[in-house]
């Protein structure tokens, strides 16, 4: 049996792809340690974890893991609510200035410019919606991601009654009542915005048509059929757009 000699420059390679690997890998473990201590990282998993405080029957096990998710939720919430703050004092101040020194600043603060919109509009949600002491003290103890969904500017002002009212206190349970207001609400009929344009349009030429009609050496009689041709026009137009809008 013959041992097979390894080509000492081949070791020396395959030592370098070791290190390299190691290091690569030291590096990515170093970077999600880090990810942990950046600014409004919510860390939420791919798909919803479902806890039922009503299936825990250790009442005093149930008591306790409910205040301590109130006080977590309170320690989060107060730290972002803190950093909305600045964030929103540095935005009026400096992120309209031309040489993009504001954005720039963001990056080397380890902060997306998205997250900084959505904490600057969760500083100036809680301004504008949490009046009192006990109000701003509720907010603050909401799920951090719930308390996103209602601050955002487009959120709908229903939702955030429920919010606010304590009708809704889950990110899950808001994004449920979301999905079926929005099956509920009739969304605006293309047809209604392609009549509003036909009727504008339509205006507009009849309107030209009749300083067209008044202007030529037209007859009342031959004027009078021209319009009546227009009317005619204009009824099988609507009139298609009713079946088109049947069709869909």
């Amino acid at each position: 049996m013959s041992n097979k000699k390894i080509n000492v420059l081949d070791r020396l390679k395959q030592d370098s792809f070791k290190k390299k690997d190691s290091s690569e890998k030291k590096q990515i473990v170093e970077a999600k340690e880090f990810e942990i201590t950046v600014i409004e990282k919510d860390f939420l998993p791919e798909s919803e974890i479902i806890f039922n405080y009503d299936d825990i029957h250790d009442l005093e096990l149930k008591k306790d893991l409910m205040r301590y998710e109130s006080l977590l939720n309170l320690a989060k919430s107060n730290y972002h609510t803190k950093a909305g703050e600045i964030l929103s004092e540095a935005n009026e101040k400096y992120a309209n200035h031309k040489n993009g020194t504001f954005n720039i600043w963001l990056e080397h603060m380890k902060i997306g410019k998205k997250s900084a919109e959505r904490l600057i509009n969760r500083f100036r949600f809680i301004k504008n919606n949490c009046l009192t002491t006990e109000d701003q003290l509720y907010f603050e103890t909401l799920p951090l991601s719930l308390s996103y969904e209602i601050s955002s500017p487009n959120a709908n002002q229903e939702l955030i009654n429920a919010v606010l009212n304590k009708q809704i206190k889950t990110r899950k349970e808001y994004i449920s009542l979301k999905n079926t207001l929005k099956n509920e609400t009739p969304k605006t009929s293309e047809f209604d915005s392609i009549e509003k344009l036909f009727n504008k349009l339509n205006s507009n030429i009849s309107t030209l048509i009749e300083n067209k009609v008044e202007s030529s050496i037209l007859d009342s009689n031959r004027a009078k059929t021209v319009y009546e041709k227009i009317e005619l026009l204009n009824k099988e137009i609507k009139s298609l757009l009713i079946e088109i809008e049947k069709l869909n």
